[in-house]
C-alpha cells in the first residue's frame, strides 16, 4: 500500500523548498475502521497549492502530530468496509467524497490508498461523475460557493475576480454566469483574454502593472455608471488589494483566498476608513466546518450536482500515478499550467 510521506523533520523544510527531497514512498498498514467509521480505498486525489504549502510546513490546515506524515487534502474513494455503529446510509462499493477529511489536519492525508473516515463526513458520488472530477469536489468548488455566498453580489451587478485563469477562477466565472452576476476578470497575459470571455467573463482586464490597475478601476466605474464593482475575489495578495480598492463601490468587500504574489498585502488606511472597503479572508475549512454535519453534506451534494451539470466545471486533468507526487508538487510552480494534476492509484 504505497503512501506518500513527508519523511523529514521540521529542520528539513529548506530541503523541501528547494528540492522536495523530504518526500518519499512508504508502506503503511491498512487501518481498521473504528466505531462510526468506514474504510475507504482512495482512488484519486488532486494536487492543490495547499498541498505544496503543507509540504513546506506553512499551511495551517496541515499540522502533523508526528513525522513522517501523509500529505493530501481531498480525494474520492470507494467504501471497502463498514465499521461498527454506522447508520447504514452508505454501502460497500459506493464511491464517496468527504465534506471534511479529518485526518489531514494531523498528518493522515489523502495521498495514500486506504483511510478510515467518519461516516457522517461522507457523501455518495453520482455514478456518472468520473473519479478525476469527483476528487476535486471540496477545495475549489466549495470555496467558490462559499465566497459567492459571503460576497452576496446582487443579480445583474458587477464583481471582480482576479487571476481568473486558475482552475478556481474559471469555476467562479461559470458560477457567476449561473447566478446572473456579471464579472470583470483580471489576468496577467493578453493571451488569456479571449479564453476567459469564453469561460464566462463579461469583461477582461490585463493587470500586470499600475497602468493595468488604473485601467481596471476606470473600466469598473464605466460599467457601473460611476459607482464601482460590488466586490472582488482575490487570490493574489501583495499589491492586489490596494489595486482593487479604487475599482469598488464604497462599502465593497475584497475576499482574499490566496497569496499568489506575497504573504503580505499592500493597503492604505483611507480605503477602509473613508471608503469603508473591507478586506477579509476566506478559508473553506472554517466556512464549511462551522456548519452542522447535515448542512455540510448538503453543500457537497449540491456541489457534486453542479459539477455534473457544468455549472462548476471540473478542471482539465493531467492524470499521474500516486508515486509521481514529488514531480507533481514541483510542477505547481509552472505558470499557466493547462491542467490540474490528479494522482491515481
Amino acid at each position: 500500500m504505497p503512501a506518500l510521506t513527508q519523511a523529514l523533520t521540521q529542520s528539513a523544510v529548506q530541503t523541501c523548498v528547494f528540492g522536495l527531497d523530504g518526500i518519499a514512498i512508504a508502506q503503511v498498514p491498512i487501518p481498521e475502521p473504528a466505531s462510526g467509521e468506514v474504510l475507504l480505498r482512495l482512488l484519486a486525489r488532486p494536487v492543490n497549492p495547499a498541498d505544496l504549502f503543507s509540504a513546506l510546513g506553512v499551511y495551517p490546515g496541515f499540522q502533523p502530530k508526528a513525522m513522517p506524515a501523509i500529505l493530501g487534502l481531498e480525494a474520492v474513494g470507494k467504501v471497502i468496509k463498514l465499521g461498527p455503529n454506522v447508520s447504514g446510509r452508505l454501502k460497500e462499493g459506493q464511491r464517496v467524497v468527504a465534506a471534511e477529511w479529518q485526518g489531514t489536519a494531523v498528518g493522515n492525508g489523502t495521498w495514500q490508498q486506504y483511510v478510515s473516515v467518519p461516516e457522517e463526513d461522507l457523501v455518495p458520488v453520482p455514478d456518472d461523475l468520473p473519479d478525476e472530477a469527483a476528487c476535486q469536489a471540496l477545495i475549489n468548488p466549495v470555496t467558490v460557493v462559499g465566497m459567492f455566498t459571503e460576497l452576496a453580489t446582487p443579480k445583474g451587478d458587477w464583481m471582480i475576480v482576479t487571476a481568473a485563469g486558475s482552475a478556481l477562477g474559471r469555476q467562479a466565472l461559470s458560477y457567476a454566469k449561473h447566478l446572473g452576476v456579471h464579472v470583470i476578470a483580471t489576468c496577467r497575459r493578453v493571451e488569456q483574454v479571449a479564453e476567459l470571455k469564453e469561460a464566462g467573463a463579461q469583461e477582461v482586464v490585463v493587470v500586470s502593472d499600475e497602468a493595468g490597475a488604473k485601467a481596471l478601476a476606470a473600466r469598473a466605474k464605466e460599467l457601473t455608471k460611476g459607482r464601482g464593482a460590488w466586490g472582488a475575489l482575490d487570490s493574489i495578495a501583495g499589491p492586489s488589494p490596494l489595486q482593487l480598492a479604487p475599482a469598488l463601490r464604497t462599502g465593497g468587500n475584497i475576499i482574499l483566498y490566496g497569496a499568489m504574489s506575497s504573504p503580505t498585502v499592500d493597503w492604505h488606511v483611507s480605503e477602509g476608513l473613508f471608503r469603508l472597503i473591507v478586506l477579509k479572508g476566506f478559508w473553506v475549512k472554517e466556512w464549511l466546518g462551522a456548519k452542522p454535519k447535515e448542512e455540510q453534506r448538503a453543500v457537497m451534494v449540491s456541489v457534486l450536482e453542479m459539477m455534473r451539470s457544468g455549472v462548476l466545471p471540473p478542471a482539465k486533468v493531467d492524470a499521474r500515478p500516486l508515486e509521481a507526487a514529488v514531480e507533481a508538487l514541483k510542477d505547481l510552480s509552472v505558470v499557466g499550467r493547462p491542467a490540474k494534476v490528479v494522482l491515481l492509484g
